[in-house]
């Protein structure tokens, strides 16, 4: 890949902060529906067809290429007892969260913590800069619009 051994993402670095968030998200948003409809279903995923889901996660196109796989494997690589834990407790009766749903925001943001409270993901942001720059053409495309109908 084109990122140097020192450019390598850590679990502490900031670029993993937001990368990690959105990874956590995508890796629980793709995992959360499957589990609901073993829930409905009363099935259980053998932990090895659980491990495989993890293994195959980073490969969802939703991840960014390049930074964002890399995050997605730290991501599962340092959660990965979590991960396994959380979706167990779906499958325990004895658990609180027995037949829950996994609420991915927060799995992340209070479970794990690798999304801050109040903090966008770099998902986020891109998500608001576009919106933003389309409302900015839209309003200039208007004021031009009647500009010409004056004149």
């Amino acid at each position: 890949s084109a990122l140097t051994a020192e450019a390598k993402l850590t679990k502490d670095s900031h670029a993993f902060t937001m990368l990690g968030c959105d990874a956590c998200k995508i890796v629980m948003g793709r995992l959360a529906p499957d589990l609901k409809f073993l829930t409905e279903t009363a099935q259980i995923w053998p932990q090895s067809v659980l491990e495989e889901r993890l293994a195959l996660a980073c490969d969802d196109p939703k991840h960014p290429t390049g930074a964002g796989v890399e995050a997605c494997n730290l991501f599962i690589s340092e959660y990965h007892k979590s991960i396994v834990k959380e979706v167990k407790k779906r499958w325990d009766e004895n658990s609180e969260e027995f037949e829950e749903d996994i609420v991915p925001a927060v799995f992340c943001t209070n479970i794990v913590s690798i999304c801050k409270e109040g903090k966008q993901s770099l998902n986020e942001m891109m998500a608001f800069s576009e919106r933003k720059e389309k409302l900015l053409k839209e309003e200039k495309e208007e004021k031009e619009r009647a500009a010409k109908s004056k004149s």
